[in-house]
């Protein structure tokens, strides 16, 4: 009768950013493995659930048993299986015990080839207990792990376990990981539950865990946690890492001098609440900062104050170190900090910071002069001071804020408003600028970053990319698209610098195709026809705009055929020329092609499609009634002509050879 197993692996707290994942591969490789031996059915879904300190397996209606099958297995050819005398020889009965059965199992066997001497050989059957005694170990040793600890003889996980639960059913499983054998011991909460509780029955799970003070599952620590922050500035990666930090959560509210609301940038408090002290910040009703955090703990409460008092004294002194950063670096304005960049390294061979200053300036102000209602003054301006405040101590103190300080700092001496957004919108890269001199400073930047890297030979390799190109290039991409910009990139990219054209435009290639498929959700055929046109990746906006207007036309699947077969006939003829002579279009299909190819409409993609998706009957009536390869060489040739003619001129948009046609 089949029964739900459960599998708890306890150990020392796991960090945050990776129990996640160790518990979904985990989970994927028992699964698999379950299913491949027959004792889990692979429509099940099996559960996973974890906290820092173990990872939980749910698997319902896991038989007891393996499946017994029967497999014939063919021999040797009869005539060295048999004797003279009709005995089996001695190759016959070394095939029967290799297979684990006497001689008296063999028998004759005769199929197309011939005749054999053959067995039936009993496959599976095995318990349920003995494969996962083995099958536990192997998935959790099939975890990529990004570093393990060899803490017994010769068993490597990313903590020590101190702890196994295996049960089917009610039924104790006997498992070994390293030293530690399983039994129905668990633990619960470090401080509020049970130290040790048995459990009985898979059943228990997951009410006796919380019971004991452990909510296994993260979504159910999620709600918990979002009930209890209410009022919180919503961070879902704060919440993503405190799920993960936490069995049993609760929050405490607390209290900080409202005077660091005016003496330092909300983006500094709320980086030492979140990143140093993974507190959430507290809006007031009109979205406003306000003197207030919210701590999450692994407790119950803090009845006496004592947690909340202990977080506050922290965060003071952190708000006071920064607060004297910040008073110190405003003592110079970015111009001053200008020559300070000549000892910041941007890259050995490409020399320092301020070059780099230097290099962005230039490419900025050309960007700027390619795109209307641009200052191109304060664009410039703004890309040469943008690196500056890599040499304030915020900043050191700091690093997740570079960018956004220097727009602080331009804002504290008196700068234009644009000029400190676009400082501040330099590494924007999960959303675009928000002005358009702030999009020239941060494609300048990533520009100049990717085509010098190139021109050194430091392109990304495989899964390599040390210095995060493709990133910057997803970061280009996306500014493009998204700010409606019809940059040319190879245009850019050599006013950038001198880098490998060929290398660059395959480079942007790519990341436009990931950007295409992966975050506009095109189909991949679309993306891989509309690339396919000479220069058809050159510019990211028109190549966004091509595969939308593909997306929204009619059935482009007719068409396409269509145009195959016309693409092939050119090809297979090695035809090149696309000169038609109107005069010997003697026949109304081809005339009536030419006309329509002719009149369709140039530059608004969406209504070209329309116009080329009813081209599918013209096409389909000049292939069933005319003869392209007329006796007359000189009407062939013609025909020829208006066939690669006709092609050249429905490519535009797209190589329709590369749609995929049912």
């Amino acid at each position: 009768m089949p029964e739900r197993l459960l599998v708890e692996i306890g150990c020392e707290e796991i960090p945050a950013r990776m129990v996640e994942d160790l518990a979904r591969q985990f989970a994927a490789h028992l699964s698999r493995r379950l299913q491949e031996q027959g004792l889990l059915d692979p429509g099940m879904n099996a559960t996973v659930a974890w906290t820092p300190r173990r990872l939980m397996f749910v698997a319902e209606e896991v038989v007891e048993r393996q499946p017994t099958t029967e497999e014939e297995v063919t021999g040797p050819p009869i005539k060295v299986s048999v004797a003279a005398d009709g005995a089996w020889t001695p190759q016959a009965v070394g095939f029967a015990a290799k297979n684990g059965l006497p001689p008296t199992a063999l028998y004759r066997l005769t199929n197309a080839k011939g005749e054999y001497v053959a067995v039936k050989k009993s496959a599976g059957g095995a318990g349920a207990a003995t494969i996962l005694a083995a099958a536990i170990p192997a998935a959790l040793g099939e975890i990529q792990l990004p570093r393990s600890m060899k803490w017994q003889t010769s068993f490597r996980f990313i903590r020590p376990i101190r702890w196994l639960v295996v049960l089917l059913g009610s039924h104790p499983v006997p498992v070994k990981l390293g030293e530690v054998a399983s039994g129905n011991e668990s633990r619960g909460h470090r401080s509020l539950g049970t130290a040790r509780f048995h459990v009985n029955s898979s059943a228990e799970y997951p009410a006796l865990w919380h019971a004991n003070h452990v909510i296994v599952e993260p979504e159910q620590r999620r709600e918990r946690i979002r009930a209890r922050c209410a009022g919180a500035r919503p961070d879902a990666a704060l919440e993503d890492t405190l799920v993960n930090l936490t069995e049993f959560p609760d929050a405490i509210k607390g209290g900080f001098d409202s005077k660091y609301l005016e003496s330092l940038p909300a983006e500094v408090l709320v980086t030492v609440m979140r990143d140093h002290q993974k507190y959430f910040a507290v809006e007031d009703q009109s979205g406003a900062l306000a003197p207030h955090f919210i701590a999450v703990i692994n407790q119950a409460s803090d009845r006496e104050g004592l947690i909340r008092h202990g977080n506050e004294r922290v965060l003071r002194a952190r708000f006071s170190d920064a607060e004297f950063f910040w008073q110190a670096d405003r003592k110079l304005t970015l111009a001053e900090r200008l020559p300070k960049l000549e000892a910041v390294t941007f890259q050995a061979k490409l020399g320092s910071y301020r070059a780099k200053a230097a290099r962005m300036k230039s490419l900025a102000e050309w960007l700027a002069g390619r795109w209307t209602e641009c200052d191109r003054d304060l664009a410039a301006t703004a890309a040469e001071l943008a690196k500056c405040d890599l040499t304030c101590e915020t900043v050191k103190e700091f690093p997740e804020l570079q960018g956004v300080i220097g727009g602080h700092l331009a804002r504290a001496e008196g700068r234009p408003e644009q000029l400190a957004i676009a400082i501040a919108d330099q590494y924007a890269w999960e959303r675009p600028p928000r002005t358009r001199e702030g999009a020239v400073v941060s494609l300048a930047d990533k520009l100049d970053t990717i085509v010098g890297m190139f021109s050194i030979g430091e392109q990304p390799t495989g899964s390599a990319d040390p210095f995060g190109l493709r990133r910057q290039a997803n970061g280009v991409v996306r500014t493009l698209i998204e700010m409606q910009w019809p940059l040319a990139l190879a245009q850019a990219c050599a006013q950038a610098g001198q880098g490998d054209e060929i290398a660059l435009a395959a480079f942007f290639r790519e990341r436009l195709a990931f950007y295409l498929t992966d975050s506009a959700g095109f189909r991949y055929d679309f993306v891989a026809a509309v690339l396919a046109v000479e220069g058809g990746a050159d510019v990211p906006l028109q190549a966004f705009r091509r595969c939308a207007a593909l997306a929204a036309a009619p059935d482009m699947a007719a068409v396409a055929a269509v145009v195959k077969r016309a693409g092939n006939i050119v090809r297979k003829e090695k035809w090149t020329s696309v000169e038609v002579n109107r005069a010997l279009l003697t026949h109304p299909s081809e005339a009536a092609l030419y006309e329509r190819v002719a009149g369709l409409t140039s530059g608004d993609y969406a209504q070209e499609l329309k116009e080329i998706s009813g081209l599918a009957e013209p096409l389909k009536a000049f292939f069933d009634q005319v003869r392209v390869n007329d006796a007359d060489p000189a009407i062939r040739a013609n025909r020829l002509s208006l066939l690669a003619w006709a092609v050249a001129r429905l490519s535009r948009i797209a190589d329709f050879s590369e749609i995929v046609v049912a």
